[in-house]
């Protein structure tokens, strides 16, 4: 997290005030560490303050952690994938950032924006430093928005494109980021090639990067993907797409709505010229919220089509993409909440433990006789999210049949089955619970 020394004077009010109420958040003192294997599922002593030691064992760590969720006990939650579940601090951040905003609402003077009582007009430096720390951004390249579909329409419906100019993409993108250029091609003429994903995953990577490579052509303006495919849970090939566009001298647009906290995320290493995500998925922060990254070299390409008052100022970088009107401050208190309950516990474990539960799910799926991944299989393209079927069970009978030992999935198609997310508050044995559910249908 950022100093007060580290935020400009006109943001260094609302830093403080922040700072101030993030102290009702993060305390000290850990609850007591106590068994192992299946979680808990139970709540930490009210006031306790999660602060797991680096040297602590995975299973110890995230026993402790899920004590600090409101999710019921005996309930698995594994639907990250639409939201995620917030951690207390985040909770409380946005409680407390309520009651300290209504207590204090007479007490601004609306000389300077930043620091008011309202988002949408200040520039909120301290949280777009934050966010820009966790993805590798400067904060000028970072806008905090509400969603992945909104930083996703702003890119679409600010870039100048001409009628038979390309956006190549998939045919297993998000609605909310697939449909802004749906709408382009249908008001201005553009084409966008949805690309039939299946068949490049059947090659690994390198037959996703020559499934792209084979539809570019000269009139190849954009490349639009996600990190990782919602539907399946494709962890997509990004540096090698993203180069390949730039090659083309197209502009490569990452869909992050799925990879921000399920995975490590650094922007500059992925080479995208701009990246959309949702952190009240895997961050586990807020509901509305969201992160716009653009490259600051290619700023300049994007009209701000969401227009307030500071929709042309191009000195402060990504801060005329966030002119949205009013907003709630207690969101962003609860994004920084997010952002430092991650922080301690890492992002390198948090992905470590994620794919342990997911090697765990898919090795047991893989020996019951009418249970069917249909997610890519290829580790190479694994990510935390599974969709699986049982062979003669509807998706929905598999859903009800989970959800009566209490664990909640997301049922997709009788084609695709359900999707499983499993992050940071599902353990071990919720995975042998889910393996127990399919092989008794099976």
């Amino acid at each position: 997290m950022p100093t007060p020394d580290d935020v400009p004077a006109l943001d260094r009010r609302g830093f403080l005030s922040r700072m101030a109420g993030s102290a009702l958040v993060i305390g000290a003192g850990a609850p007591t560490l106590e068994r192992l294997g299946a979680f808990p599922h139970e709540a930490a002593t009210p006031g306790s303050i999660f602060t797991p030691g680096p040297h602590d064992p995975d299973a110890v760590v995230f026993a402790e952690a899920r004590k600090h969720f409101l999710i019921p006990k005996g309930v698995c939650y594994c639907n990250t994938g639409t939201l995620g579940a917030s951690p207390r601090e985040v909770v409380d951040a946005l409680i407390n950032g309520t009651r300290r905003l209504e207590t204090e609402l007479a007490d601004w003077d609306y000389k300077v924006a930043d620091g008011e009582p309202l988002t949408g007009y200040q520039l909120s430096l301290a949280l777009r430093t934050s966010v820009g720390k966790f993805i590798n951004a400067a904060p000028d390249e970072v806008a905090v928005t509400q969603n992945a579909t909104i930083g996703m329409n702003l890119l679409a419906n600010g870039l100048d494109l001409a009628p038979g100019d390309e956006v190549i993409t998939t045919d297993q993108e998000h609605g909310g980021c697939i449909s802004p250029w749906r709408l382009k091609a249908k008001r201005f003429g553009i084409v966008v090639k949805e690309l039939t994903l299946d068949d490049g995953t059947a090659g690994g990577p390198e037959g996703v990067v020559k499934l792209f490579a084979d539809a570019m052509t000269p009139r190849t303006k954009v490349v639009m993907f996600s990190q990782v495919v919602s539907g399946f849970g494709t962890r997509m090939p990004a540096r090698e797409l993203c180069d390949l566009a730039r090659s083309h001298g197209a502009l490569a647009l990452v869909d992050g709505a799925q990879a921000v906290g399920q995975i490590q995320v650094d922007v500059k290493a992925l080479g995208c010229d701009a990246f959309v995500a949702s952190p009240h998925k895997w961050m586990m922060a807020p509901k509305g919220t969201g992160v716009l990254y653009i490259r600051r070299d290619m700023q300049d390409r994007f009209w701000t089509t969401l227009a307030s008052s500071h929709w042309d100022d191009k000195e402060n970088g990504a801060f005329r993409f966030m002119q949205y009107g009013t907003g709630a401050v207690p969101v962003h208190d609860g994004l920084a909440a997010a952002l430092a309950f991650i922080d301690k516990i890492g992002m390198a474990r948090m992905e470590r433990w994620d794919a342990m539960l997911t090697k765990r799910l898919r090795d047991g799926l893989a020996k019951i006789p009418r249970a069917r991944v249909t997610s890519p299989n290829d580790p190479r393209l694994t990510a935390a999210i599974t969709t699986f079927k049982v062979e003669g069970v509807t998706a929905r009978d598999l859903q009800t049949a989970l959800w009566k030992r209490r664990v909640r999935v997301r049922p997709q198609n009788d084609v695709r089955g359900v999707r499983l997310s499993a992050h940071i508050y599902m353990s071990p044995a919720d995975v042998d619970t889910v393996l127990d559910v399919a092989s008794k249908l099976a």
